[in-house]
């Protein structure tokens, strides 16, 4: 499978932002997320656990660092898809201190099911599964 998605723009600027669905127990819903290669893990905005019912307090309690400084969250398990098909269990830490625009999708471990290419000339990204190369 290879997704081509492309980036998204706001201003003059130009994002790899992507649609994804996650999914807990019987809720789900479609966001769109920041691919960054930058970022170790998934960091969501906290109306997103709401929206899924999840208590964002039960899950692993952890401090995330970054240039922006520190913040607190709560690490879970979502189902999560690219193609609104085929999901897979991804680790999502959700802060109710995380205020930036866009949820993001770090390395740990949304990167491993995909060979993600940033197309920066065609403003592209693109997943393909690694099972296919």
């Amino acid at each position: 499978m290879k997704i081509t998605f492309e980036y998204f723009q706001k201003g003059s600027s130009f994002y790899p932002l992507i649609d994804i669905a996650v999914k807990e127990q019987s809720k789900k819903l479609k966001v769109k997320a920041l691919v960054d290669s930058g970022a170790s893990y998934s960091v969501f905005r906290s109306e997103v656990a709401e929206f899924l019912g999840l208590d964002i307090e039960k899950g692993k309690k952890m401090y995330l660092e970054g240039v922006g400084g520190r913040i607190l969250g709560y690490l879970h398990i979502l189902l999560m898809s690219t193609d609104g098909v085929s999901y897979y269990q991804c680790k999502v830490v959700f802060s109710k201190e995380f205020t930036v625009s866009f949820n993001l999708l770090g390395r740990d471990n949304f990167f491993y099911p995909y060979l993600v290419t940033f197309n920066e000339k065609q403003k592209q990204i693109i997943l393909e599964d690694h099972e296919k190369k």
